[in-house]
Formats: C-alpha cells, structure tokens, sequence
C-alpha cells in the first residue's frame, strides 16, 4: 500500500519514516516529470544517491525506446483517465546497465490542494526479463533446428521419390509466403511450414514398383498410393515436436474443396486450413516442375489450371488470394517463367 501524505505537519516525519522504509522502490514524481522524493530501495535500483536524483527528470533515467511509454503512463494517471497504471519499462543505471521494473504509477493525493505528483512503486524485475529473454533466444534455436531436421528429411524423401529437385523447399516457401498473405501469425507460419516439410512423408511405406513407375497408375496402384496421406499422418505423429497442425497438413493435403478428395473426402471448412493452403502450393509447384512423365507448365498456364479449380479442388479464397499475390502483378513464384 502507497503512504499517503498525511494533512498535519506534525505528521510529515512518520509520513517520511514510511516512506524511507516501504520495503520497495518508491518514487514521488512531480507532473512536470521531475523526482520529489525517492527512499532508499528506490535509489539503489538507480545506482545513485537520493541527493543526485532528487530533482532529476524521469525521463533522464529511462531507457530512450521506452519514453514515450512512459510519458503516455504518467498522462493518463495526471488526467484521471486511470486510477493505477502498471508499467513493465526499462531504466538507465549509473553504471550504465540496463535494468526492468513493473512500475505502478498512481496519482499521489495533495497535502493541502489539489494533487501535483503521482507515486511509482517500483520492482526490479531484471533476473526475470533476463530468464525469458534467454528462454527466447533457446526456442528460436530449437525451432531453428527442428525446421532444418524436418528440411532435411523431406529433401531425402525427395532423393527417393522422383520429385523434382528442390521441390520440399519450394513449396515450403510458398506456403509461408500465401500463409502471410493470408493473415497468419507467426506461429501458424512455422506449424504450416512443418508440414510442408513432411507433406510426403508416408511415401516412405509405397513400394518402388508404384512410387517410380514412369507410367500411369492402375486403380489398384492409384489405391495404394492414396494411403501415403493417412499412412504420413500415422509416422508423423511418433515426432514428439511436432505440431499438432503441421500434422493436419500431411493428413488432408489431397482433400479437395468438393469433398472428392483422400483419405478423409472432407469438403470445404471440414479441411484444415493449413492444408487447403498448402495443396494450392504444392499443385502449382507440381505444374510448373519437370517430372520424367510430364513437361514443366508455363507459369500462365498453371495460374489458369488453379483458376479453373477454384470452388473444385481448392478453396476459393485461398486461391483469390494465391492469384492476387502471383497472378496480377506479373510477380512469380520462385522466379517460374
């Protein structure tokens, strides 16, 4: 609880002997900005002699990218527009460090008059900002690493399929491309790019004879290639890290919008929306590839071949806005003429 200054000058010195000994850093700041009074914890966070801050502005002590933040916190504390602000900001110690502090700003009421300072309670919460800066910096690595395993995977089911060269990262870098275009946060993006990675992983359980033929499948081959989805998903699922979604994505990317697709024939919405995303990427990227029973499509003509799907094979949104982002512009994919 903040002391509140008391009504009686006789008063002012246990006032003051509350203040000195709160227990917590504590700042009376004048609303032009300026320190008033400050107790001892508060002038150690600081690293400086009450006497020396007594006078000083806030401002001088704050971190340069925070204030702005903190003049707009002690504003709406002066104009009443909140009756308590709570302020997670950096400041400048003498030494030069970098220190954090969850700051409660309130309007500090006047011994005799209208109020002319507010009151910041002050905690240091350096070791804290520091601890989840740290676990920051260790999942973008993690993910760093996942990603490349999950890269390296799906290129060397690449080697075993007769994908075109470069086809995992391509169409990885489609999805997130469309995925962006579409509004998604970041972390979709990365479980969307996972599951571009392994799209094809349960390739891995068709035998050669169906997988390499150059030919046309029979029915009963067109069968059993069709299992590779749910077979993928099965595999998918013993990877501890991955993400529920990018799992979504290896299941119900040969779903179509019409409900004609494999292995679940899921129709519009009932299809993940990561996977609605991908199987337009990973079907341009297929069109516009060289493979030993097709030549490479024109960029043009795969553009008018995803057009004509829409509403059929892909979800008309995704597909307005897979044109708009390559169609009208003159911009392609990956550089595809």
């Amino acid at each position: 609880m903040t002391p509140t200054p008391p009504a009686h000058a006789d008063d002012l010195a246990d006032y003051q002997a509350l203040f000195d000994h709160a227990g917590v850093g504590l700042l009376e700041i004048t609303f032009g900005g300026c320190i008033r009074r400050i107790n001892p914890d508060g002038a150690a966070f600081f690293g400086l002699p009450r006497e020396q801050l007594l006078g000083m502005s806030v401002l001088d002590v704050t971190h340069p990218e925070d204030i702005e933040r903190t003049i707009e916190a002690l504003g709406r504390v002066v104009r009443g527009d909140a009756p308590v602000v709570v302020l997670e900001k950096r400041y400048l110690r003498a030494d030069g460090e970098v220190v954090w502090s969850r700051s409660r700003v309130s309007l500090l009421p006047g011994r005799a008059g209208p109020a002319d300072s507010v009151v910041a309670v002050v905690a240091d919460i350096t070791e804290l900002k520091r601890a989840q800066q740290d676990l920051e910096r260790l999942n973008v690595n993690l993910q760093a690493t996942l990603e490349g395993g999950l890269l390296g995977l799906g290129i060397a089911l690449e080697a075993r399929d007769l994908e075109t060269a470069g086809h995992t990262e391509r169409v990885m870098t489609l999805s997130h491309q469309l995925g962006a275009a579409l509004g998604l946060d970041g972390v979709t993006l990365n479980e969307l790019r996972q599951g571009a990675s392994l799209h094809d992983l349960g390739k891995l359980t068709i035998p050669d004879a169906v997988l390499l033929k150059p030919g046309r499948l029979d029915a009963a081959e067109w069968a059993l290639m069709q299992t590779h989805a749910h077979n993928g998903h099965a595999m998918a699922a013993r990877i501890p890290t991955l993400a529920p979604a990018a799992m979504g994505v290896i299941r119900h990317h040969h779903e179509r919008w019409d409900g004609t697709g494999y292995p679940d024939r899921l129709s519009a919405d009932e299809i993940p929306l990561l996977a609605r995303i991908f199987a337009v990427c990973d079907v341009y990227d297929a069109l516009t590839s060289e493979r030993p029973y097709k030549h490479a499509w024109a960029h043009g003509d795969a553009l008018a071949e995803v057009r004509a799907q829409r509403g059929r094979q892909f979800d008309p949104h995704v597909v307005d806005t897979f044109l708009t982002l390559f169609g009208s512009s003159g911009a392609t994919p990956l550089g595809r003429a």
